[in-house]
């Protein structure tokens, strides 16, 4: 099955672990720092479901691998500028205000960003603050975020009919809007930045080879109903489909789905829901509301 078929059929969801105000997609529109200098051109997408997050972060400047054939084509330059993206999926929690994560799977072996965040959101704008004030950033919550909610952690995998092996991942979806994240299977031989692994190596297609099993991608759905990648770690992924059929119940809370080439994945479900709201609004105090009201033909004038 589908996955909207199994959420309209055997909806299930754990316990809401974020605020129904950080659900759905989220593009970044900048990030500034506290010593003046801002980044709006790294492209950055988050999906929130009720405890896992979606993330992927993609240089502005990465380099353009059109004309190439995969990564081996690739000469060390280019593989050390591809190693710069990050993206993975990780738990969430909130406490006061806060969202921190934890147990990420992502194509970074290293916790680049160790601050939890803290949040507010109004209409559409969610504005995260670093506690320490070394950064604020930007998000923008995006059109086609209603409608399927989902979340999955991957458990294991077994590949052609082979016995089923540990193996970290995830899936997040809102609406229209989808990442996917692999771990690699095997750790690479250092704890820091990939791109400082691969331009150290003495083979770097080889580390790369190995550094790429992990996955990080954004999809979008197409008119077939589709979801697309549209933006990866690996550039080579993008405009293929993500494999979201052949979905089965596996007893309470997980999915068994098998792939074309035999593999088969074992998903612990976080959020398996078909009817998310995404809505642009948020509350405000009554006084507030009515202000905003009141003075409605001068100020929303230009949103509308």
């Amino acid at each position: 099955m589908r996955l909207e078929e199994l959420a309209r059929a055997a909806p299930f969801a754990r316990p809401l672990a974020v605020p129904d105000w950080t659900l759905g997609c989220f593009h970044r529109r900048s990030i500034t720092y506290a010593n003046g200098l801002e980044d709006a051109a790294t492209r950055v997408i988050w999906i929130q479901s009720h405890g896992l997050t979606g993330d992927l972060r993609i240089p502005a400047r990465r380099p353009d691998v059109g004309g190439l054939a995969g990564l081996a084509d690739c000469p060390r330059e280019a593989l050390v500028e591809l190693a710069k993206g990050e993206g993975g999926v990780a738990d969430t929690a909130f406490a006061e205000g806060r969202m921190s994560w934890s147990n990420w799977a992502a194509f970074q072996p290293y916790d680049k960003w160790p601050e939890p965040g803290d949040l507010r959101r109004v209409g559409p704008a969610l504005i995260e603050f670093a506690p320490s004030g070394i950064y604020v950033e930007d998000w923008r919550l995006q059109p086609g975020s209603a409608g399927l909610l989902v979340g999955l952690r991957l458990v294991s995998e077994a590949r052609s009919g082979g016995a089923h092996l540990p193996r970290d991942g995830g899936l997040v979806i809102s609406g229209d809007h989808a990442i996917f994240a692999l771990a690699r299977r095997e750790d690479l031989p250092a704890g820091g930045p990939v791109h400082r692994q691969v331009a150290d190596a003495a083979d770097p297609t080889a580390l790369a080879r190995q550094a790429f099993d992990a996955q990080a991608a954004y999809a979008r759905r197409d008119a077939e109903g589709d979801y697309r990648i549209v933006l990866a770690v690996d550039p080579f992924a993008e405009g293929r489909a993500l494999a979201l059929d052949d979905f089965a119940p596996a007893g309470e809370g997980e999915l068994l789905q098998s792939l074309d080439d035999g593999t088969e994945r074992c998903w612990r479900i976080d959020t398996l829901l078909a009817g998310h709201p995404g809505s642009t609004a948020t509350a405000a105090e009554a006084q507030a509301a009515a202000w905003l009201s009141q003075e409605a033909d001068t100020l929303l004038v230009a949103a509308r």
